[in-house]
């Protein structure tokens, strides 16, 4: 789309860290955005959404599922038992740039307040969310977040209001607001008008009036007619659906759904045990992923025939669709190497159709429907009369149900007075420049932190005595200075921490048997440090060449990093310097074969790992390892250290540092 406005939204998630509040009317974009936005961000991006139905259509998790959330109040200081990640999801959380979370006009603020403390702690960064940029999508003129009466009492004190811009990290921190605001569904002007008149809590009694003429009493479609009812309330939508589809005289046929793994009840997008009949009116619930993009989730037809796998489908332009069942996926973020990589929690497959004479207006948010019987006389929400009617394309396509009167426009005075109070978050282009330079810094920030290097300090400093002094002290001090360095003082940073980083690489590969000892855990450890050491020497060997700049740094990162050379992966196995031990266990298969033996009682597989992993220089050294001896090792000491004396020698010179990548 060439609008000024999402290119002003592409810049900000591109190469900004900036909270944005994408908003605007229904219908502007929001939803086109996000998919674009999926499919080319550099960022490590996770897309949440406060409901089930609301995290399939936006292809993501919902925000309690990601965080492992409670579902009760979250009172702020007050953050309940310590959540305990695994190490894939503490991972995640820790890499994570973007986090979009959609449909933010149902978020409550609490939940808003436990993400930024969680990302802050697991992040160790204080940074509001830890860093990480969040791009809020939503209208607040839209559905509102559901709190019991019960659960408001507990916020209150803590809260001005149940919507997600009262939390305290929205009210100490800088964000943008960004309002579309060319409308796409609609675009008959005298309808655009009632909209916002309805949007804004402005609408004139005129206005009202030309709305009310669409008011049909006892209004009954032709049969021809795809007209889908919009309600207030779950259970008329069902008994209209349930009525209608036993009005026909058509044997019935059910469609049975199939689930896989993790598939939320709440985010079931049809029924489990789907009944149609030929007549009867149905919605299809999924866009086609086809190039001829036959249907897309709203679009309404009539069932025409059926089969034991295939619903035919008769659409109002004459076209005949055959739909058999579809899967829709649960999604489950994880990292692969430097990348969030999304996989299947578990998939829900069934005919990608529900009975559509009727559907609630909470159900209808995000879809668009050609013609509609509307009925917002039993509202009782902020925002339901504005979603039901923006449902619609044009005036022409809606009959309403009741007449409308100014009682059923809810709206919310504290969403109009955030509304007013957010113009000052407006950005221009001035403002976008400073957000992309201070984005450059916090980059810049990342590139030369190299706290990775504290949990390892106490082990390292046996290597390199001067890790404190040469590197972590000065990184460190650094940090407050880094947005006052020229190009050529950041490059000439770069290359003193690329030599030191070498520097560690080079006395990990020569020392690193005694560095891990038999720890299965510190090899863990040590295989991440490595990598990390590489990953970063990489980055500064780019910035030590040539000019720090954000997407060079970002396209860094989307890369994958260089391997570990092969030697070092045997090195890090749980069995180290596993060439001397693949020597040693040669060596007593031969000898237990020459004395006719079983070599499990010459030595054990574990003792001769014990010799490898401690590289014994002497005889007496070698009879203290477990399992080892001073009989055997009058016997076979001499043939074990000589073994050990080769190895050593072969492995004495530094491997050239080009062999790491």
């Amino acid at each position: 789309m060439n609008n000024p406005l999402l290119e002003l939204a592409q810049a900000y998630t591109d190469n900004t860290n900036t909270i944005v509040f994408l908003t605007g009317k229904a219908g502007t974009g929001k939803t086109t955005f996000l998919r674009q936005l999926k499919q080319h961000s550099q960022k490590r991006m996770v897309i949440v959404a406060p409901t089930g139905v609301a995290a399939i259509n936006a292809g993501g998790m919902t925000i309690h599922s990601l965080f492992q959330l409670p579902f009760g109040p979250l009172l702020p200081g007050n953050e309940g038992p310590e959540l305990h990640y695994n190490p894939e999801k503490r991972e995640l959380l820790q890499n994570l740039e973007l986090l979009v979370i959609d449909e933010i006009s149902m978020v409550r603020p609490d939940v808003l307040d436990q993400l930024d403390a969680i990302l802050r702690s697991l992040r160790g960064n204080t940074h509001a969310f830890g860093g990480v940029q969040l791009l809020l999508i939503g209208d607040l003129a839209q559905l509102s977040p559901i709190i019991r009466d019960e659960e408001w009492a507990l916020l209150r004190p803590y809260y001005a209001t149940p919507y997600f811009f009262s939390s305290q990290v929205m009210q100490r921190s800088a964000y943008v607001r960004i309002e579309l605001e060319t409308v796409y569904r609609q675009s008959d002007p005298v309808f655009v008008a009632i909209l916002n008149g309805m949007r804004d809590q402005s609408l004139t009694p005129e206005q009202l009036a030309q709305l009310n003429e669409r008011y049909v009493p006892n209004f009954v479609p032709a049969r021809d007619e795809a007209f889908i009812t919009l309600t207030t309330h779950n259970k008329i939508a069902q008994q209209i659906n349930s009525e209608r589809l036993d009005a026909l005289s058509e044997e019935a046929m059910e469609y049975k759904a199939t689930i896989r793994g993790e598939f939320p009840a709440d985010a079931y997008p049809t029924e489990i045990s789907l009944q149609l009949k030929v007549g009867a009116q149905v919605m299809f619930v999924k866009n086609d992923s086809s190039a001829e993009k036959r249907y897309y989730n709203g679009k309404i037809g009539t069932v025409v025939n059926l089969e034991a796998d295939t619903v035919h489908v008769l659409t109002p332009e004459g076209l005949k669709i055959a739909v058999q069942a579809l899967e829709w996926s649960n999604v489950k973020y994880q990292m692969d190497g430097e990348q969030v990589a999304e996989s299947n929690a578990g998939s829900f497959a069934q005919v990608p159709l529900r009975l559509a004479w009727a559907i609630t207006i909470h159900k209808s948010q995000g879809l668009t429907f050609e013609q509609a019987v509307i009925d917002v006389s039993g509202a009782f929400a902020h925002g339901q009369a504005y979603v039901a009617l923006s449902r619609c394309r044009s005036l022409q396509g809606l009959v309403l149900r009741h007449p409308v009167s100014n009682q059923n426009i809810i709206g919310d005075p504290q969403v109009r007075r955030f509304n007013q109070e957010a113009v000052k978050h407006r950005p221009d282009q001035a403002m976008l420049h400073q957000h992309q330079t201070a984005y450059r810094n916090y980059l810049l920030s990342e590139l030369f932190n190299l706290s990775a290097l504290q949990e390892f300090s106490n082990k390292l400093e046996s290597l390199l005595p001067d890790l404190e002094k040469d590197i972590l002290s000065v990184a460190i001090k650094m940090q407050a200075h880094l947005a006052t360095y020229t190009d050529d003082r950041v490059q000439k940073a770069a290359d003193y921490f690329h030599n030191k980083l070498e520097g560690i690489i080079n006395a990990l590969h020569s020392q690193l048997g005694s560095f891990i000892g038999n720890s299965k855990e510190l090899a863990g450890r040590a295989d991440k440090l490595l990598r990390w050491l590489i990953s970063r020497i990489s980055f500064l060997d780019t910035f030590r060449k040539a000019p720090f700049n954000t997407q060079a740094f970002l396209e860094l990162r989307r890369k994958p990093q260089p391997a570990l050379s092969h030697s070092y992966l045997k090195t890090l196995n749980a069995k180290p310097n596993e060439e001397l031990l693949d020597s040693l266990l040669a060596w007593r298969n031969q000898t237990a074969k020459a004395e006719g033996v079983l070599a499990s009682m010459l030595f054990s597989e574990q003792a001769l790992a014990a010799v490898a992993a401690k590289l014994p220089g002497t005889l007496k050294s070698l009879s203290g390892i477990k399992g080892i001896g001073s009989e055997k090792t009058k016997r076979y000491g001499a043939a074990i250290l000589t073994l050990i004396r080769a190895f050593e020698h072969q492995n004495s010179g530094i491997a050239d540092q080009a062999s790491l990548f």
